[in-house]
């Protein structure tokens, strides 16, 4: 017998049959074949050799090679093997099932793998697809083996195969790799696959692969991933997720930044993707989404990665190196709970206005990666969503985060799908339910984007929006036109036909016009005019007749058309019908609402047209006439005295005193036989509907004409009728008995009357104009509260004359403005004086009394039957007025009830009745306390703020600054009031849009005040964004600077100080009226702080126009420099720097004129804004090779200076700086400081604050500083602390040599401990404030020293051991003083003070450990020794321990000795002493605790229980010396 036929048998009685031609049959369990074949190699050892040739013969076969290498055939299950076979749900090959067998092992492993290159170059060379993978199936036959005996040998051939084989096999072998060798050889084969990395490029990803399974060298690594990163921007989009998963999970700890910062500048995912998607045809493709996962999956399993890529994008205050990489990441984060709090504080960082840095996080930038990769951030939108949460709620009112959430949302709202924008439309109805009103304007502007720019998207989703309606009475009204604007345009989107939206909003609007209540009123009124807006808008009739042609002929397109304006038609005549049912102040608000409409959005031809008719003829048939008709009318002798006529010639005139129902109360009516009027009979005054009537006339005017106003010319300079020649019977007469009979002599000089109507309180010189006001004052009351209406009249008449006129291009129209802007300060002055006088009586005046402004509170419209405004003593009284007034109107059948001319139906009616007697006796206690002595409903008051019950300017009127920019001898001079009027009104508008308000959130159904004026409905700076406020102040911008000079001049020259005029050496440009200084000065206040708040909008960096124009901020710092040159270069010709330091310097001149403190801090501000906006220029590198007086020439010099001669300064006002004002000023100070901040910052507390606290007249106060006193310590101290931990995070430590760190360190300490000794000398006053600002600085300090300087300090230990321990010995003070503050918050039992104590016990703690750790890491355990702290009080001195005295023994005793003993002898860390005087009290191990002081008397006790207490707490004596002893040692 043949040994292959002896092979043969062997194998087949083993338990496997061979069959020439096919496949193995197995009939045995493969682990009892091995088995079996083992035994019978080992009883017959020729066998090894016959069996390997035999294998060997097998194999050479090429064709039969597959047979062997394939899983074997199972054979047919009999009586013997049936238990078995059912148990081989998969066979191996013949060939794997010999490798298990330990004998034949190694001579079958070398022969794979020599006929392994033999099979590769034949492969596929005979058509059999079988074939082409017979080296593959080599190559797997030594994959998973249980073990390998000689595996050096096997990876030694593979690694010298892989050199010579094809590429398509280098990536099987290296594939195969991790699965054939062993652990022992990793480090050889991480070698050879290191260095393939550069050698074949196309195998990268599978090496990468293997590579990652292997335990490799660090070194080889970072060798791998250098080459990984220099292949990044060459690589395929679909290689880049094994790339960066590679890079990210094989990095450690320390070397994750730079990784982290290279993929940061390498991978360019936007060109990446985009130039795959370009490429591609098919759009899932797309690798982005797998590249941000394999990310995503890095950070989420490694906690290092997640701090080093959000420390880097922290730290990166590059402008523009922003990438869709990095917000990517920040979203995933967010999502991580641990570090959201971090993301929001970067992203607040990023997306705001920082001193230190600009802004990087635009709109803009959200919005065009949101657009380009919406699937990968659909993937994070729960993250999306949350953030732009965040934002909506912490951002304040038109801020720039803010604007970040809304292009975040509007740009998902549009690039995702239906689930997303469901999510969106949900989320933004919940924040408008928030009760904040930040929160609610910034998502109420959302929804108004989202319908302006995806309405058809937003449709499916309206039922949240219209939700709202059932809560929209609970909102502030300019957030109600924000809902009905968006709803208007989603059911406007065909033209308003046959759509049920419009439908359910026009019942919704109509039974708001019906109701009795104000405030729906004036929610319908809204709800109209924006269906309205939306219905009759070009753009609205020009989508609806596209649709109509779109399905029909060009013959039935002026159809919908048609319909749209008979709609829209409708709308106007239900507006107007509900107005004859209402109110006058109704009335006006409709005319402010349909004026607001037509000035911002436009309405059709055909609507204007309509408006302007029928308003018109009213006006002028109401309230104009002239001189004869008013002598005809008021029955005169001679002719009426008109007053505030700008020309003589003009015949019109504004009768004022025919609508003034106080003056027909009054009797003066009576007294002048005024024939009756036939104006509709309404609650209120008529005169109310004057100025918004006025305002709607001269917009449809405007839109009708091509903004000419030639057509109502008449109106600017047309006289005022205000009162006619009375005399006056006795002034001193009752108002029972009082008559007024009409003046017989025309002569003015000897009626105060006749002069006030001819004069107006303008037109003479001041100390007549007061003489006359004193006269009047002393008229009778009720002749004095009709004149304070009309002159209310007067002045809202004047201001909105002022608005309709002032943008007329017409020099002689602008010289008359500025006439009526000198007139109106005086009327305001005088209004304000008898307002004053009438204040406190039963006359008192106030507009919304007297129904001349829209009622502001939720009361129901009520009117007395005699047309005045129904004064409301209490509920009891109402009633009986409303229910007596109904009564005279009420008829039998009728469905209508006159109550005092306002036509109520008879439901309407009983509500109105019962809805007020149904108040609760505890709800009418509770409006009782609130209501005046005088009993009427509770209102601002008029006579000390007038203000916000005047018509406010717009930004049209504000044009007439502009008269600024050329000198003209002809132009009448603008008075130092009238300026004063303006820019105080240009305040008002720019401090409630571009200042920032953190408002507290309130209770549901209590909206915040109105920052708009109460008189002008619909105020269109109210409804205007930030951004539009500043587009249109931009325009003035240089006017502004100009008058600014002008002012500064005329106080100079008032003054005569010289040195104040050499500061302001160029002439002004613009001439002031200087007759009154005082109200310059004011001016001067005014101009800085609108300066102020426009370089300190946190818009003004994003804030551009188009690329090809400049900036807003350029345009803003050009107008600066060119006020201080006096240049006219072009802007885009300047150099950023230069442009900033040119601003800078104007500023820092008129810095040296001023005069007040809060001027100071104005321009304090402006110079730090002007700096923040050039945050490259001058770097720390160069400022610090200049001289000192380089460095006091920097801008940070300059503004340190600056900040250091206000506090230094004595001012008159001091006590008008606010802590906040103290706390900046020694901030900038310091942190400004162009040499050594940090001696500074020791200078303060070491010597500065001591001796500001210090009263003693021998004190040296060369350093003291004006403005630091007792009073303002707290703030003072507040800000070094808050400088000292600012300088050391500033501070770039790492690279500090050792020596300068090591100084560094102690002087940090030294400041620190010198602020924490002023805390013992403090006086009770001052202690409790500044002990907490002390232990939170303190806090701040412990958690810096542990995470910053300690670890540095372990690095250069060994060069520096004895000045690091000293450094460590100083620090003892500092933490000392800190365990004394928490211990004195316990017997001081200050809440405030103890929320601090747990924490900043566990920052000390750690501190104590840290310090362990450092001695321990350097060898140098006996410099530090473990001791006890005494129980000290807040000034140091040694107090009672909380064990009662009367419970201590002898044991306790010797205990206090031993523990003052080791205090004494305590050396190296305060640390250690603070952790164990906490740890003997509260942390000693096993020991009960002490027991509490007993509120019991000493004869209840028993003795049993005194002696059990004693022992008990010689067992806790006993257990704490044994543990001291054990820490000692």
């Amino acid at each position: 017998m043949d040994s292959s036929q002896r092979c043969r048998e062997v194998i087949q009685t083993c338990g496997v049959e061979l069959v020439d031609g096919s496949l193995p049959v197995l009939h045995t369990p493969s682990t009892l074949f091995r088995y079996q074949l083992s035994e019978a190699i080992r009883n017959n050892t020729d066998l090894v050799d016959y069996m390997g040739d035999y294998l060997d013969e097998l194999l050479s076969e090429h064709d039969a090679i597959s047979l062997y290498l394939d899983p074997m055939t199972l054979g047919t299950p009999d009586s013997a093997t049936t238990h078995v076979s059912g148990g081989l749900p998969q066979t191996e090959s013949l060939v794997r099932l010999m490798l298990g067998v330990d004998a034949l092992q190694s001579r079958l492993v070398a022969t794979l793998v020599d006929k392994f290159p033999e099979y590769i170059g034949d492969e596929g060379t005979d058509g059999d697809a079988s074939a082409t993978k017979v080296s593959v199936k080599i190559l797997r036959q030594l994959r998973w083996l249980d073990y390998v005996l000689d595996s050096g040998a096997l990876t030694e051939k593979l690694l010298e195969t892989l050199g010579f084989v094809p590429p398509d096999m280098q990536r099987e072998i290296v594939v195969a790799l991790p699965d054939i060798i062993s652990d022992s050889d990793n480090t050889q084969v991480s070698k050879v696959l290191a260095s393939m990395l550069k050698e074949t490029p196309e195998l990268m990803l599978p090496v990468l692969d293997t590579l990652g399974s292997l335990d490799c060298a660090p070194a080889l690594l970072q060798e791998a991933r250098n080459s990984v990163i220099s292949h990044l921007a060459s690589a395929e989009p679909i290689e880049l997720p094994v790339l960066l998963r590679f890079l990210l999970q094989s990095v450690s700890a320390d070397a994750a930044a730079p990784v982290i910062m290279r993929i940061r500048k390498r991978l360019d995912v936007d060109s990446i993707v985009l130039a795959s998607r370009q490429r591609s045809t098919l759009a899932d493709q797309s690798p982005d989404v797998l590249i941000f996962d394999a990310i995503a999956t890095s950070l989420r399993s490694h906690k290092h990665l997640r701090d080093a890529w959000l420390k880097i994008i922290a730290s990166d205050a590059n402008v523009g190196s922003q990438t869709t990489l990095d917000l990517v990441v920040l979203l995933i984060l967010h999502q991580i709970t641990t570090h959201t709090k971090r993301v929001e504080s970067v992203l607040k960082a990023k997306s705001d206005i920082v001193s230190s840095q600009p802004i990087a996080y635009t709109p803009a930038l959200f919005e065009s990666n949101i657009a380009r990769f919406p699937a990968v951030f659909s993937v994070y939108f729960p993250a999306l969503v949350s953030v732009s949460g965040w934002l909506i709620q912490t951002s304040a009112l038109g801020s720039q985060g803010a604007r970040v959430a809304t292009s975040i949302l509007v740009s998902a709202f549009g690039a995702m799908g239906m689930f997303q924008r469901q999510e969106i439309s949900g989320e933004l109805a919940v924040h408008i339910g928030s009760g904040n009103a930040n929160e609610i304007d910034t998502a109420a502007h959302i929804y108004l984007e989202l319908a302006t720019k995806h309405p058809y998207e937003l449709r499916p989703f309206a039922v949240f929006i219209k939700g709202l309606l059932d809560y929209v009475d609970n909102l502030d009204i300019t957030h109600v036109r924000t809902i009905f604007d968006t709803l208007g345009i989603l059911s406007t989107l065909a033209g308003g036909s046959d759509d049920s939206m419009f439908s359910d909003l026009y019942i919704f609007v109509r039974k708001q016009l019906s109701s009795v209540f104000p405030k729906y009123n004036r929610i319908g009124v809204v709800g109209t005019v924006s269906l309205l807006r939306q219905l009759g808008s070009e753009h609205t009739l020009e989508a609806a007749q596209a649709d109509e042609c779109g399905g029909s002929s060009m013959s039935q397109a002026p159809r919908a058309n048609i319909q749209a304006l008979r709609r829209a038609v409708q709308l106007l005549e239900m507006l107007m019908d509900s107005g004859r049912h209402q109110s006058w102040t109704f009335i006006s608000m409709t005319y402010d609402e349909l004026a607001h409409i037509v000035e911002t959005h436009g309405l059709h031809q055909q609507l204007l047209t309509w408006l302007h008719e029928n308003v018109s003829s009213k006006f002028a048939a109401q309230f104009l006439g002239d001189v004869e008709d008013l002598n005809q009318r008021y029955m005169l002798s001679g002719h009426a005295s008109v007053a505030l006529s700008l020309d003589d010639d003009e015949a019109a005139v504004l009768d004022v005193f025919n609508h003034n129902d106080d003056a027909e109360a009054s009797g003066l009516h009576a007294a002048t036989k005024r024939a009756d009027s036939d104006v509709t009979r309404l609650c209120g005054c008529v005169l109310s509907c004057l100025p918004s009537l006025l305002r709607l006339i001269q917009v449809c005017e405007k839109a009708l004409g091509d903004g000419s106003l030639g057509e109502i010319d008449a109106l600017l300079v047309c006289g005022i009728y205000l009162l006619p020649p009375i005399d006056i019977a006795s002034p001193h007469s009752t108002p029972a008995s009082l008559q007024y009979n009409m003046a017989q002599s025309d002569d003015s000089s000897g009626n105060a009357s006749l002069l006030l109507a001819g004069n107006a309180l303008v037109g003479i010189d001041e100390d007549s104009r007061l003489d006359l006001i004193k006269s009047v004052c002393r008229w009778p009351v009720d002749l004095r509260r009709a004149l304070c209406t009309s002159l209310y009249v007067a002045v809202n008449w004047f201001r909105e004359v002022i608005n309709a006129f002032a943008d007329q291009d017409s020099d002689e129209v602008r010289a008359k403005v500025v006439l009526r802007v000198n007139q109106l300060e005086q009327i305001e002055s005088g209004l304000e004086a008898l307002a004053e006088s009438l204040s406190g009586t039963s006359s008192e005046f106030h507009p919304q009394r007297a129904g001349l402004v829209p009622e502001m509170s939720d009361t129901a419209a009520r009117t007395a039957t005699n047309g005045l405004a129904l004064r409301i003593p209490g509920p009891t009284t109402v009633i009986e007025s409303v229910t007596e007034n109904v009564g005279l109107g009420l008829k039998e059948g009728s469905f209508m009830v006159d109550v005092g001319g306002l036509l109520l139906s008879q439901e309407d009616t009983h509500k109105l009745v019962h809805g007020t007697n149904n108040d609760g006796d505890a709800s009418a206690k509770k409006r009782s306390r609130k209501r005046k002595s005088t009993g009427v409903l509770p209102v601002h008051d008029f006579a000390k703020e007038l203000h916000p019950f005047l018509r406010e300017l717009s930004f049209s009127a504000f044009d007439i600054l502009k008269l600024g920019d050329q000198v003209s001898e002809q132009r009448p001079l603008l008075s130092a009031r009238g300026l004063s009027v303006i820019l105080r009104e240009l305040h008002a508008a720019v401090a409630s849009k571009l200042v920032r308000r953190a408002e507290k959130r309130v209770p549901w159904g209590k909206p915040p005040p109105s920052f708009g004026a109460l008189a002008t409905f619909s105020s269109n700076i109210a409804n205007s964004s930030a951004r539009d406020v500043f587009s249109r102040v931009r325009g003035l911008f240089p006017s502004l600077l100009q008058y600014l000079d002008a002012c500064l001049h005329v106080r100079a020259r008032f003054r005569n100080d010289v040195d104040e005029l050499e500061q302001l050496s160029h002439a002004p440009r613009v001439a002031v009226d200087s007759s009154d200084v005082s109200v310059v000065e004011l001016c001067i206040d005014r101009l800085l702080h609108i300066v102020s708040i426009v370089l300190s909008w946190d818009g003004l960096q994003a804030d551009s126009d188009h690329t090809n124009k400049p900036s807003s901020l350029t345009l803003v710092l050009g107008a600066l420099a060119r006020q201080g040159h006096r240049t006219h270069d072009e802007i885009s010709s300047i150099v950023p720097s230069v442009l900033v330091r040119r601003a800078f310097d104007y500023l820092h001149s008129v810095a040296q004129t001023v005069a007040t403190s809060i001027r100071a801090i104005d321009v304090l501000r402006m110079l730090v804004a002007v700096r923040s906006f050039a945050p490259s220029c001058e770097p720390v590198d160069e400022i610090m090779g200049m001289t000192n007086e380089q460095r006091n020439a920097t801008m940070d010099g300059r503004i340190s200076e600056m900040a250091r001669c206000v506090l230094d300064a004595k001012w008159d006002n001091a006590q008008e700086l606010r802590p906040a004002d103290l706390e900046l000023l020694v901030g900038l100070h310091i942190m400004r400081c162009p040499h050594n901040r940090l001696d500074l910052a020791y200078t303060y507390a070491a010597h500065i604050l001591p001796q500001s606290i210090d009263t003693r007249s021998d004190v040296d106060d060369s350093v003291a500083l004006a403005t630091l006193k007792p009073a303002t310590f707290a703030s003072a101290y507040k800000a070094v602390s808050q400088a000292l931990a600012t300088i050391i995070q500033n501070t770039q430590l790492a690279s500090m040599g050792s020596s300068d760190m090591v100084q560094f360190s102690g002087r940090v300490v030294d400041t620190w401990v010198e602020l924490t000794r002023i805390t013992q000398t403090l006086s009770t006053p001052l202690q409790r404030t500044v002990l907490v600002v002390a232990l939170r600085s303190g806090l701040t300090m412990t958690d810096l020293f542990t995470k910053t300087i300690l670890p540095i300090l372990d690095s250069c230990f060994f060069t520096h051991r004895d000045n690091i321990i000293a450094v460590l010995e100083r620090m003892r003070k500092a933490t000392r003083i800190l365990q004394s503050i928490c211990n004195h918050s316990k017997a001081s039992q200050d809440t405030k003070l103890q929320s601090a104590v747990p924490q900043t016990k566990r920052k000390l703690e750690q501190l104590i450990f840290q310090v362990y750790v450092l001695m321990g890491n350097n060898d140098s355990m006996g410099a530090v020794t473990l001791g006890r702290l005494k129980h000290r009080g807040v000034r140091g001195e040694v107090v009672s321990s909380q064990i009662p005295r009367g419970y201590e023994s002898e044991e306790e005793s010797e205990e206090e000795a031993e523990e003052e003993e080791e205090g004494g002898e305590a050396e190296g860390e305060e640390e250690e002493d603070v952790r164990m005087e906490s740890a003997s009290d509260d942390n000693v191990p096993d020991q009960p605790p002490p027991p509490t002081k007993r509120n019991r008397s000493t004869t209840a006790r028993s003795k049993v229980g005194k002696r059990m207490e004693v022992l008990q707490r010689k067992e806790i004596l006993a257990k704490r010396r044994k543990s001291a002893g054990h820490k000692d040692t």
